[in-house]
């Protein structure tokens, strides 16, 4: 058996039982040949337990399976992505992918048993693949697929023409006799547990499901075996992280998004000199979602933190809060912050001319709702519809200005805002516990569809 474990410096170390057998250098930034997927989903899951199918199932909004054919059509070196599903659902399939612009995709009529419809998503590359292109296979209801992983799977496949995951068996295996007795143990030490991706050279599948039998179509489910019974291609085997599970049950369903929250979304903290501003981050990390890198907030992000500093004057504040009305407009409907202020942290320091520049924003009809643009899918960003905004208002403790509370709340009911943005205030005194307020934004960020669009804490 041989096991790809992969190092710091890039190296592989392939691996024999104990013994290191040599070192290959698979150069992960780049991937000189074409590579194509096929995912079948034309399965009904009888375990699933429900009349929608599994991949049919919503996750925030969108169906299960869009969650990974996104996964594999986010990265450029993907030449073209099979969707294979049952033939009454194609055009559901199809009018959901182009509605996600998801354009280098193509839907194949499944057949009731998995090869069958691997093999179906197999011959529908025919008139685009080359005998050593690479093929990966992958579940449609395994919704997460990291880039290195399936880059090692390709790149093994491509030198030895067939490669799969694997994980250590996490329970012990056994048999049971006729009469319903134990009659085996495996050792589990032995054995290892076939994951997803799965790839091959285009010829190596191809001519495995040209010789396959009818018993093989049949109760068939291992395609590596399949290389190896007709075309002796024996799969290399890549040590796959612990996230390659796949959604059987609908209990899944609740740890599938969970998941999907963490390694899509991403949050926008406003640079500053605020105080609060890294107990707000470390607090975000400890919730396990990502701290965007990039210095201006973009269509990718989920969450967005401003700060507004304490003395901030009531014009100051409103004069922010329409800037940032504007922004969220023009990330959410043009996917990009160009032409627009996004230099929100200038209120940080001061505003030099806060009645110029509140006059300039409403001659300039930004915060009016008066964008000519149309609201186009964008592909970095489709599967973050979902976008939630908290600006922190920071206010003296011995400050009585309660009512900045009320009118904080109906500035942002004047303004107009995209259907799809939750925008939070969270006003706090400056002698608040900073971990209460960093909590608080933390669970606003994550805990999204509250079902308010609007809304205006106050932290003692």
């Amino acid at each position: 058996m041989r096991i790809l474990s992969k190092t710091h410096s890039g190296l592989i170390y392939v691996y024999h039982s104990q013994d290191l057998l040599t070192v290959t250098d698979y150069r992960r930034d780049a991937m000189d040949f074409p590579v194509f997927v096929v995912l079948p989903g034309s399965g009904v899951g009888l375990r699933f337990g429900t009349p929608v199918p599994k991949q049919y199932t919503d996750i925030r909004n969108k169906s299960l399976f869009l969650y990974t054919v996104q996964a594999f059509h986010r990265f450029p070196w993907i030449h073209t992505i099979v969707v294979v599903v049952s033939p009454s659902d194609i055009p559901l399939v199809q009018e959901q992918l182009e509605g996600n612009n998801l354009t280098r995709v193509r839907v194949v009529a499944g057949a009731k048993t998995r090869h069958r419809s691997i093999y179906n998503g197999v011959k529908a590359l025919k008139d685009v693949c080359r005998g050593d292109d690479v093929v990966l296979i992958h579940d449609i209801v395994r919704v997460l697929a990291e880039e290195h992983v399936v880059k090692d799977v390709a790149n093994a496949a491509r030198l030895h023409g067939a490669s799969g995951i694997t994980r250590p068996l996490t329970s012990t295996v056994i048999a049971k006799s006729s009469d319903g007795f134990l009659s085996e143990s495996l050792d589990r030490t032995k054995y290892l547990a076939s994951e997803m991706p799965q790839g091959f050279n285009f010829n190596v599948i191809n001519t495995a499901f040209e010789k396959a039998t009818e018993y093989d179509f049949e109760f068939g489910t291992e395609c590596l075996h399949l290389a190896l019974k007709y075309t002796g291609t024996k799969a290399w085997l890549v040590e796959g992280p612990d996230s390659l599970w796949k959604v059987t049950y609908r209990k899944d369903l609740f740890a599938a998004e969970g998941i999907l929250t963490e390694n899509l979304s991403s949050i926008y903290v406003e640079e500053g000199s605020s105080h609060l501003r890294d107990t707000v981050m470390s607090c975000i990390a400890s919730s396990g979602l990502k701290i965007s890198s990039e210095k201006t907030p973009n269509c990718t992000d989920s969450g967005f933190i401003f700060f507004v500093p304490q003395k901030s004057l009531e014009l100051e504040i409103a004069t922010k809060i329409k800037k940032i009305c504007s922004l969220m407009n023009k990330i959410t409907l043009d996917h990009s912050a160009e032409d627009s202020d996004s230099s929100l942290n200038v209120l940080t320091d001061k505003m030099n001319n806060s009645e110029e520049s509140s006059g300039t924003e409403e001659s300039s009809g930004k915060n009016k709702g008066t964008h000519n643009t149309v609201n186009k899918v964008c592909t970095k960003c489709s599967f973050l519809t979902r976008k939630t905004v908290v600006t922190l208002v920071e206010i003296d403790k011995n400050d009585e200005r309660r009512e900045i509370i009320e009118d904080v709340r109906d500035q942002i009911l004047g303004e107009c805002l995209p259907e799809n943005v939750d925008i939070c205030v969270v006003v706090y005194h400056s002698e608040a516990n900073s971990h209460k307020v960093g909590s608080l934004v933390a669970s606003l960020v994550r805990n999204q569809d509250s079902g308010m669009n609007y809304q205006v804490l106050y932290v003692e």
